[in-house]
């Protein structure tokens, strides 16, 4: 977080069961967003200008994407695979 208010340049990445999601920003202040989903070959990645302000979700991971937008990172397209179960909607252990 403190790299982004510095405008220094950074990224984050998170490996999840299926999936991989990572943000980036540059010197300039520019934030990305980055995805992939799957493996080898038939792997997909998807990247594009964060639509947000970077924040710390209340699953602790650093995201740009507004509370319960996981991100629409283009048309038909959902972060979360329907057969992976979205670790940011799952009820908190405490």
């Amino acid at each position: 977080m403190q790299a982004a208010q510095n405008k220094q340049p950074f990224f984050v990445a998170y490996d999840m069961p299926g999936m991989a999601i990572g943000v980036a920003g540059n010197s300039a202040g520019k934030l990305y967003t980055v995805q992939s989903q799957g493996e080898g070959a038939a792997a997909t990645v998807t990247s594009g200008d964060c639509p947000s302000e970077l924040r710390v979700a209340g699953s602790g991971r650093v995201t740009c994407f507004a509370p319960g937008d996981m991100g629409s990172m283009g048309a038909g397209h959902t972060a979360v695979p329907s057969d992976i179960p979205n670790p940011h909607a799952m009820p908190k252990v405490k």
